[in-house]
């Protein structure tokens, strides 16, 4: 290390306030870069990894989840780069995002009020734990940027670092694919919709015939109905959408459970 960035880390360290808020937004970009390639890999995996499939986006699902994970993590390396002493920055940054985690977890939760804080109270701990390599993640990267920004080429340096912490966010993000049982179930219903020999539970559906022959958008989620189905809708140009429950059990042929649509 040069003498250079010694004295970089030094001033750092000392505290004052101009240079702990810095350390807090360069640990707050370095958690915003995660976040967002973690939530634009998770939204577009799918399409990467099934070119034949016609998915679309939920852009409503994306914002809440880049507000939640993207701004989230912002905060999070906010926090972890705001104390000097490493301990306590990542013990903020730990329960920080434990408690975003629960938070996202229980904020659409029937359950009432009283069950949520009890949750929260006795699984915080356990999930902060898990949090720890979050923390230290983004607390890593910040000290190489205070390092890197007064050695030789800085830029060079800095856009290598802000890479990585896209790359561990891609990286992350690519686990959120769908499973193979929903890939299935998605491309059983487009070979259906496709297909001349339409079968009796579509083909009863209302305002289908009309939409015959025209594009859509295919999106799924783990089936209400049934416990090892998918529900799996397509949305037309103009608004029609069809939702059927496919079932993918192993061992047995997949099949649709029932299917209906938004058209009176």
């Amino acid at each position: 290390m040069t003498e250079s960035s010694l004295k970089a880390v030094d001033n750092i360290d000392k505290g004052t306030p101009r240079p702990v808020v810095r350390r807090a937004m360069v640990g707050a970009l370095y958690g915003l870069l995660t976040g967002t390639a973690f939530v634009l890999m998770s939204v577009f995996i799918d399409m990467l990894l099934h070119p034949n499939l016609p998915l679309g986006v939920d852009w409503t699902l994306t914002s809440t989840r880049w507000v939640l994970i993207g701004l989230g993590l912002a905060l999070i390396g906010a926090l972890t780069c705001l104390f000097n002493e490493t301990w306590a920055g990542l013990l903020a940054g730990a329960v920080a995002a434990g408690l975003l985690a629960l938070t996202s977890a229980l904020f659409l939760s029937p359950t009432n009020a009283a069950l949520k804080v009890m949750v929260v109270l006795f699984t915080l701990a356990p999930i902060a734990v898990m949090s720890l390599p979050i923390a230290w993640t983004l607390r890593r990267l910040a000290e190489r940027h205070a390092v890197a920004a007064y050695s030789e080429r800085p830029i060079a340096r800095i856009a290598l670092l802000m890479l990585i912490a896209v790359a561990v966010g891609a990286a992350s993000g690519y686990f959120m694919k769908m499973p193979q049982d929903a890939a299935t179930a998605v491309d059983y219903l487009h070979e259906t919709l496709q297909s001349t020999n339409e079968t009796e539970e579509i083909s009863a559906v209302p305002g289908f015939q009309e939409h015959t022959g025209m594009q859509y958008k295919l999106f799924q989620k783990a089936s209400e109905a049934s416990t090892e189905g998918y529900d799996v809708r397509a949305k037309y140009e103009d608004g029609y959408t069809l939702q059927c429950t496919v079932v993918v059990y192993p061992g047995f042929n997949t099949y649709l459970l029932d299917c209906e649509s938004n058209a009176k």
